[in-house]
């Protein structure tokens, strides 16, 4: 709509907005560019129902083991998301996800550290700020641990040996750079037991609140929240004329 309205904006365009948007796409996008990112399938609600939930769960908990992630395709804040530790409680985790979407991304859990890298480009080229580290009070970084005061710890920078610092930040840009994004984007990883970032997904539009990783990682950068939000604007306008 801005573009229709030739009105400037800070951000990627609407084509990488509507690719990185999509999960499975993104991912997709992210595999063939040689991103680590969990196995996955994707599951739509109307196969769901004609091909039989028992058959079909059966077969995906042969392909991708237990435990799952299940996560609306479309969508963020943590709703429709939920752990699947055993095969039973995979149908209701699929029920309460196609409340917020009609396709399923049922994803191997991946054990490991939260980790958020956010990008910005200030007009040298994107650089990864420190990663924030996520510790959700039940385990879980969902809805209510997002939005909740007391839910959630983090730690910014990340308590990561430098050496895996450098390997997140590098994958971050990668996946930045490979869906086209530019201006600002937060990327969501797990980091294993072996310090290898995995990553999750990608969000165009970070968060602004007080409970937002963007400004936690502005700051764990020494950087002035306001000066940056006022670069990347004078930037979007000046593309614009």
């Amino acid at each position: 709509m801005l573009d229709l309205c030739d009105v400037p904006y800070v951000g990627c365009d609407a084509r990488a907005s509507r690719l990185a948007w999509d999960k499975p796409s993104a991912k997709a996008v992210l595999r063939e560019a040689g991103i680590p990112t969990p196995d996955w399938v994707a599951l739509p609600h109307d196969r769901f129902s004609e091909l039989g939930a028992v058959a079909v769960l059966d077969r995906i908990v042969d392909r991708l083991g237990l435990p799952l992630m299940v996560k609306p395709t479309q969508g963020g804040s943590g709703l429709g998301t939920a752990v699947v530790r055993d095969a039973a409680s995979l149908p209701a985790a699929m029920v309460g996800c196609f409340a917020y979407d009609s396709t399923a991304l049922v994803e191997r859990y991946v054990p490991g550290m939260d980790v958020a890298v956010s990008v910005i480009d200030l007009g040298d080229g994107p650089q990864a700020l420190p990663p924030v580290e996520i510790v959700p009070r039940n385990g879980v970084y969902d809805y209510a641990a997002r939005y909740t005061a007391g839910r959630t710890t983090w730690h910014a920078p990340a308590r990561l040996d430098p050496d895996v610092v450098q390997t997140v930040a590098g994958v971050a840009l990668a996946a930045h750079t490979a869906l086209g994004l530019r201006d600002l984007s937060r990327v969501d990883l797990i980091v294993d037991s072996a310090g290898q970032p995995h990553v999750l997904e990608v969000n165009v539009s970070p968060g602004m609140t007080e409970t937002s990783l963007l400004p936690l990682a502005v700051q764990a950068a020494g950087l002035d929240f306001g000066r940056v939000l006022g670069s990347l604007v004078s930037r979007a306008a000046a593309r614009h004329r």
